[in-house]
């Protein structure tokens, strides 16, 4: 089958569906910008050359680039075409949609409520996202979600007829598993993720600092992400704040961070660290609920690297993951847990299995044979 997708933000997601369509009777068009070409040059296991690589100019404007597809999937007869990331230019892709009649198009769904509420700010430019974001839903019949949490959320706001499945955002590649370390000396836990304070409630990473300095719980915490220009520059004041103090925090000047050195950290990691801000609003004025209507990429990075978590209490996850988080209601309940872990490694040891039995659902193989309709 003569495939497209098109990702332009989360390259961890396109690296994904590139291995699971990397089978001999799929020929593969990836479209994408220069960030994410970069990243997934660094992914792991993942052979470029064995596809076709169309990455957006420098100089060229979106609008340009969504012809280019239009064009390029015309010409190279593409059958499937998916639409992983649209954050913008929603009346193209509607248009882009409509042109293709005949080819299967699926849109992966981030953000629910984003496509469904659309709450005007007078501008023209709202107006148009909002209109473009309706006329797209109705060029659409197949659409997947990260998480199947989303999955009823999603089909109760699409017609009958709407096709919704759950291909999750990360897979398990047991040949590349680490084991974690030691949890002594340190015990090592890490926030995944862009530093953005609309995602994760930074003050609870500063809280639980503070509590294992008083316990004198041997930790090390790394942010392990780029700061947003926007909704950052706070949380990094606070970084330099506590740096100047102690020296167990640990975080990255920058605007992304590098996929090997994301592996690295990742494979030393004993936690996912995910104070996740469960009600939050990201675009356009819309209320979302991460695990409902929202999706987290600390869960891909708990599946990819079999790693146990810590998150709130009222965050919604998969039924599979109960055994392999740690959910606290306050902050104050961590240490206890740390405590545990370092005075018996055996307590570790029970949530890095259930990780790694959780992990193990979730393969390449087994994806592909769920959806056999898709991927073969």
């Amino acid at each position: 089958m003569r495939i497209g997708i098109f990702e332009m933000d989360h390259f961890e997601v396109a690296h994904t569906l590139l291995r699971l369509f990397d089978q001999p009777q799929h020929r593969v068009s990836v479209f994408t910008y220069a960030a994410s070409y970069k990243q997934l040059q660094a992914m792991p296991a993942l052979d470029l050359s064995g596809f076709q690589w169309i990455v957006k100019e420098d100089n060229q404007s979106k609008r340009s680039f969504i012809y280019t597809i239009y064009k390029k999937v015309k010409a190279e007869k593409i059958e499937l075409l998916w639409l992983e990331t649209l954050s913008d230019n929603f009346i193209l892709y509607a248009w882009l949609a409509k042109m293709l009649p005949d080819v299967r198009i699926l849109l992966t769904i981030h953000d629910i409520n984003n496509y469904f509420e659309y709450p005007s700010n007078g501008t023209l430019r709202r107006y148009i996202r909002n209109t473009g974001k309706k006329i797209l839903l109705k060029h659409i019949d197949e659409f997947t979600v990260l998480n199947s949490t989303m999955e009823a959320p999603l089909r109760a706001k699409l017609p009958e007829g709407k096709t919704v499945r759950t291909i999750p955002g990360a897979f398990f590649d047991e040949g590349r598993y680490v084991n974690p370390p030691s949890t002594q000396p340190y015990i090592n836990i890490t926030v995944p993720g862009t530093i953005d304070e609309r995602r994760r409630d930074y003050n609870a990473v500063f809280a639980l600092l503070e509590y294992c300095h008083a316990k004198q719980i041997a930790v090390r915490i790394t942010l392990l992400g780029g700061f947003s220009e926007q909704y950052g520059a706070g949380i990094l004041q606070q970084v330099k704040e506590y740096a100047s103090v102690h020296n167990n925090l640990f975080w990255y000047d920058t605007e992304t961070v590098d996929q090997p050195e994301f592996d690295r950290v990742m494979e030393q990691t004993h936690f996912i660290f995910s104070p996740t801000r469960i009600i939050t609003v990201m675009a356009d004025d819309v209320t979302e609920q991460y695990g409902l209507t929202k999706s987290s990429g600390n869960i891909g990075d708990m599946i990819r690297f079999a790693r146990p978590a810590i998150v709130p209490e009222g965050l919604l996850l998969e039924p599979m993951f109960s055994k392999s988080v740690f959910r606290y209601a306050d902050i104050k309940e961590i240490p206890d847990l740390l405590i545990r872990i370092r005075d018996n490694s055996v307590e570790y040891d029970v949530l890095k299995q259930a990780a790694l039995e959780v992990s193990r659902l979730l393969t390449l193989k087994n994806i592909r044979a769920q959806h056999a309709d898709v991927f073969h």
